[in-house]
């Protein structure tokens, strides 16, 4: 029933920025209310509003120039592309290569040292050196942040290799040509221009400074540090966007937990309920795993939940603006959280377990997609060893699913800890498990449809998270954390 809902034309997708977007949020609001959990939101409201800022850039007036030996190339669009997190704005300046760009003193490494970059251009690769624990990254220590904390004017990115292999689809144009960048309000200030370079733009600009696309590649792969290099070259960029504000919304509901002491805790059922953008075919994309599934299944969890209350309290979270980059679970971490986070023992979030691959299905694109008996876990150790040993244990008593950690891999490319609302609360220090059946044909395409799901794994699944939960909400002590 919830999944048909959310599912439906009406909805259109879910996109977070759509009208109908708020009739998918009060849907839930009123499941959670009708089960018995009480708003946590803005006044008591089940609605944790937050305001974003959208931009979509102007192609004719973004521009990038780079002059080499009095010899400048001017680019044009599908030779760079605007990039999440840029602000709007000129930048002219000597071009620096600041290898991954990180700058980390806690973890005693800095592509920054004894380099002078204040009024340049950086160059920033997507590596991550071994020895660097991305979780504990503060936000000024990696990316577009670092660059601004030391004074840059602006970032050409070396996208990650398989961005860059996407890149070169026919269709990859024309979907970022029309590609909305949004970002919480709170971000929206000390942001410099950003682009990100094309494979060939990116070759030839490295075979300039000596490097090649290939050797930047290989050091991704390989978690290895590229020294910086600073150059002659000189970099002009003009990026300019067309700006909206936007208010949409996390739905929170709150149910309070039997014991008088450890009611002051909570364990955290999480899901995102949107999804994409209309086509301009005006094709809809249902997202009926992607991630209804996941959003069905924590209604379904706080129903049961709701029946016979834990000792701790509980929080569901259904996270708005996770396809535009983690936003509802940014701000509700970073931001604004309805609860103190010290109070919050785990995050159990589920995004997409409503998938399983036929027997004989040879698709290259199902190839990481689970069987009917199987699920990914992410993150079930990377926090707290007693979590993920709480996690075994529950589904050898219960369900018996086979728990596959391929994608917890820390090496694995697809690097799936970081992309999903979970992470948001591990970079806090909170301990997270994050369900997923794996990538697959129809994913983030208008195939990803309610008839395709295999509603006897999801319930299994489901009840697996749920079984977790409950044993983490009757606890008797605390979590132990390995990590912070």
């Amino acid at each position: 029933m919830h999944l048909e809902f959310l599912t439906s034309e009406e909805l259109g997708g879910r996109y977070t920025l759509s009208p109908s977007f708020a009739i998918a949020a009060r849907y839930l609001a009123s499941q959670l209310e009708s089960y018995g959990f009480h708003g946590a939101g803005d006044h008591g409201d089940f609605l944790q509003r937050f305001a974003v800022i959208s931009s979509k850039p102007d192609l004719e007036k973004t521009t990038l120039s780079i002059t080499d030996k009095d010899q400048t190339t001017n680019y044009g669009f599908g030779d760079f592309y605007t990039s999440a997190g840029g602000s709007d704005g000129k930048a002219e300046g000597q071009l620096v290569f600041v290898g991954g760009g990180i700058s980390s003193p806690s973890q005693h490494h800095d592509d920054y040292a004894n380099l002078d970059v204040k009024g340049k251009i950086v160059l920033v690769a997507n590596i991550m050196p071994e020895g660097i624990d991305p979780s504990r990254l503060q936000r000024n220590e990696s990316g577009d942040r670092a660059a601004v904390a030391h004074g840059a004017a602006g970032v050409l990115r070396i996208p990650p290799q398989r961005l860059i292999e996407f890149m070169k689809s026919p269709a990859f144009k024309d979907r970022v040509a029309g590609r909305e960048d949004v970002h919480l309000a709170q971000e929206s200030d000390g942001h410099i221009p950003v682009l990100a370079l094309s494979s060939t733009a990116a070759d030839k600009l490295l075979a300039a400074i000596g490097l090649s696309l290939k050797k930047v590649q290989d050091a991704e792969r390989e978690h290895t540090a590229m020294a910086p290099k600073i150059t002659n070259i000189s970099v002009s960029m003009n990026v300019v966007y067309h700006q909206r504000q936007v208010t949409t919304q996390n739905v929170v509901g709150r149910l309070e937990g039997t014991d008088p002491e450890l009611k002051k805790e909570y364990v955290i059922f999480s899901a995102h309920y949107d999804h994409l953008q209309t086509n301009d075919k005006g094709e809809i994309y249902p997202g009926a795993d992607d991630d209804g599934s996941g959003t069905a299944s924590v209604l379904a969890i706080a129903h049961a939940i709701a029946l016979d209350p834990p000792k701790r309290s509980v929080l569901v979270i259904f996270h708005a603006g996770e396809e535009l980059g983690l936003l509802g679970s940014q701000y509700n971490t970073d931001f604004s959280p309805v609860v103190p986070l010290d109070s919050v023992l785990a995050d159990l979030n589920i995004d997409m377990i409503g998938r399983s691959k036929p027997p004989g299905d040879e698709e290259r694109l199902d190839s990481h997609l689970t069987d009917a008996n199987t699920i990914y876990l992410v993150g079930s150790n990377r926090i707290s060893k007693e979590l993920h040993t709480i996690s075994e244990q529950t589904n050898s008593d219960y369900q018996k699913l086979k728990l596959d950690y391929y994608y917890n891999d820390p090496t694995n490319p697809e690097r799936i800890y970081y992309r999903s609302d979970h992470w948001n609360y591990a970079k806090h220090g909170i301990p997270v498990i994050f369900y997923f059946d794996g990538i697959h044909v129809d994913y983030h395409k208008t195939t990803d449809t309610i008839d395709k799901i295999d509603f006897n794994k999801m319930t299994r699944v489901a009840r697996l998270v749920f079984e977790t939960g409950w044993r983490l909400a009757n606890l008797d002590h605390r979590l132990a954390r390995d990590t912070n």
